[in-house]
């Protein structure tokens, strides 16, 4: 199926004017019956309305940019038919032209709740050139939540049943969708910044009240008025003899408490996005317990997100590939994405002093990619 996007409409819309919780909860509802379309295009422009949200898929992606990918082989198999699967899988995902962005796509998906990708292939062939990544308001599920993916060329906002694709030229990623809670503290943060600029508007300076002379005439009272205007206006004039000020400062009767509720709800923020590790994006103590704590929630969420996404793949390509060229053949490799470990170089270092002392010798290259130090021959003693 071609897939053809008409995006006629929907970029003169900004679902983040006028929202409230009622439209919020409408858009859900119509969520889990299978139209995406109004939700996601209101998660679209919220990530980039907010520099919380912003920030925090960031760094939870940030991990991406930096991911090595391998074929592993299942030891079990036969060795010589897991080389073969290995060397041409690995040839074929070398031949993907987008294979980066594609995968940043997918793991976005983490947090929209799903991810497309559409196989685009070589001329003649099942092999994958690159990938074309459907954006979220273009899918629908026919038949509910439990339904099957359709394509809604026009992101119409209540499509029943929308095109049927081929499923297998798709790669697809399903997960809860992180932006659903976050989605909610966007909202309540929203309101209190509103309420906030409001309350500066009419509350942060005192309410000044001038009283006239006695015997003040109709008359007078007017021309006293015009002069309180220009007073109140600049903060200095004439009044005359008898007259009074008066003030009223209702910022010192109550604190606002906008501030904390907006801080409150980044963290929930970041929780959510986090899958609950970290409160704040940054913390003191860099280089410290909390600033390795941070790293170390980080690569934990690396690992995790890395095996979802390396599933996708595997089932997505590695799967019909290997069908196809190995009809009636076990599966004896695989696509996986490797995180590095987080090593603590001088542990490790002691570690290997140890083993040596022992009697024991590790390999010189291992060390090196460990630790990522250069190491030299030390010279013989007396040279």
């Amino acid at each position: 199926m071609a897939v053809a996007k008409r995006h006629t409409w929907r970029e003169y819309y900004n679902p983040i004017r006028g929202l409230s919780m009622a439209r919020l909860v409408a858009m859900e509802d119509n969520a889990e019956r299978g139209q995406y379309a109004d939700l996601q295009w209101f998660y679209y422009h919220m990530e980039r309305s907010d520099v919380t949200i912003m920030s925090a898929v960031a760094r939870r992606l940030a991990f991406l940019a930096a991911l090595d990918w391998d074929i592993h082989t299942v030891g079990t198999a036969d060795q010589t038919l897991a080389k073969e699967q290995a060397e041409f899988l690995r040839n074929a995902y070398e031949r993907i032209g987008n294979f980066q962005e594609a995968t940043s796509f997918l793991a976005h998906g983490l947090f929209s709740g799903f991810a497309h990708l559409h196989k685009v292939y070589s001329p003649f062939s099942s092999m994958v050139s690159y990938f074309e990544p459907i954006e979220q308001w273009f899918w629908i599920k026919h038949g509910g939540m439990f339904g099957e993916w359709r394509f809604n060329p026009e992101s119409r906002p209540h499509e029943a049943t929308g095109q049927a694709i081929d499923r297998k030229n798709f790669c697809v990623l399903d997960a809860a969708p992180l932006f659903r809670p976050i989605s909610r503290q966007f909202f309540s943060k929203s309101l209190a910044a509103a309420d906030w600029d409001t309350a500066l508007e009419t509350s942060a300076n005192p309410s000044i009240f001038l009283i006239g002379p006695p015997g003040t005439t109709p008359e007078k009272e007017l021309e006293y008025r015009t002069v309180a205007e220009q007073i109140v206006s600049n903060g200095r004039g004439y009044l005359p003899n008898g007259s009074d000020v008066k003030t009223v400062d209702t910022a010192q009767r109550s604190r606002m408490p906008f501030q904390e509720r907006i801080t409150y709800c980044d963290q929930q923020i970041v929780m959510a996005a986090t899958g609950g590790l970290l409160t704040m994006l940054t913390e003191s103590g860099s280089g410290t317990l909390a600033g390795g704590a941070h790293s170390r929630g980080l690569l934990e969420l690396a690992r995790s997100d890395a095996a979802r996404i390396s599933e996708v793949f595997q089932r997505d390509l590695d799967d019909p590939w290997l069908d196809e060229f190995w009809p009636g053949q076990p599966h004896a490799a695989y696509f996986r994405f490797d995180v590095p470990e987080d090593y603590n170089v001088p542990t490790m270092l002691e570690a290997v002093a140890n083993l040596n002392w022992a009697g024991y010798r590790v390999d010189k290259a291992q060390i090196e990619d460990k630790t990522g130090l250069k190491l030299l021959e030390a010279p013989a003693q007396g040279a």
